[in-house]
């Protein structure tokens, strides 16, 4: 774990040298945490594997040091991204893929298998985001899931209002053309917002956000939380960082 940190304090510093010369940014979509147990899943090689204790340290070593330190104040070295948010391990099997699945998991197996990964990246290594999946959990899909992104990760898992969760690119879309989960994509767009999806990645929220405020099923209220979540982060980044001295600059 020694040595998972140091590569990761590696990897951040050279984040932060690419980010200087203008050639990244400083928000990257790592690590991946979903423990690895059935083989039909074809991303298992990015996981740390199956044991969740296992991945549970590893993502806690790996975020202190991609970070720059556990919650470091005022400013965090980069901020990651522990994805994907959550029981995402099927690929394609059978005619069903990872767009449409639906995962049907115990809350036994969830907050014993499925969650502590997430748990060790949240609660104690205070990521600075996390990513929702593109797959539904018991009937509803990842990124429109109260339960798993205001009632786990926000109230129980403490996620302050200085952190943000984007979905998996594409995923905003998916709540209406693969899970059928609404009957319109603005309607996707604001069940998305308001179960606490702060960032699309994709286009669903700028092209049907404004038609959902116009229709009352968004609020100001509810625009006005997501960006305040993504500006109070993005001013904890807004640091010039010389890799050769150590020395912080206010951009």
């Amino acid at each position: 774990m020694d040595l998972i940190k140091a590569v990761a304090t590696v990897i951040s510093t050279e984040a932060r040298a690419f980010n200087n010369a203008g050639r990244a940014g400083l928000d990257f979509f790592t690590p991946n945490i979903n423990p690895f147990k059935d083989p039909r899943w074809g991303r298992g090689q990015e996981t740390p594997g199956e044991d969740p204790f296992h991945v549970s340290q590893y993502v806690f070593n790996l975020i202190d040091g991609l970070q720059g330190g556990i919650d470091p104040r005022p400013y965090f070295k980069i901020a990651a991204d522990c994805k994907h948010f959550a029981a995402y391990d099927l690929e394609s099997w059978q005619g069903t893929d990872r767009f449409h699945f639906d995962a049907e998991v115990t809350i036994q197996d969830l907050s014993e298998y499925y969650l502590p990964s997430f748990q060790s990246c949240v609660r104690d290594a205070k990521v600075a985001s996390v990513m929702c999946s593109y797959n539904s959990v018991n009937g509803v899909p990842a990124c429109g899931n109260s339960y798993l992104l205001q009632d786990i990760l926000r109230e129980f898992w403490g996620f302050n209002d200085d952190r943000w969760v984007t979905s998996d690119c594409g995923a905003i879309d998916n709540i209406f053309t693969t899970h059928n989960f609404t009957s319109s994509l603005a309607e996707a767009a604001a069940v998305a917002l308001k179960a606490g999806t702060d960032v699309d990645c994709g286009s669903t929220y700028s092209t049907n956000l404004p038609t959902a405020l116009n229709q009352s099923l968004v609020t100001r209220n509810d625009l006005e939380k997501a960006l305040t979540r993504q500006y109070t982060s993005l001013m904890r980044r807004v640091f010039l960082f010389e890799p050769s001295t150590g020395l912080l600059f206010i951009l």
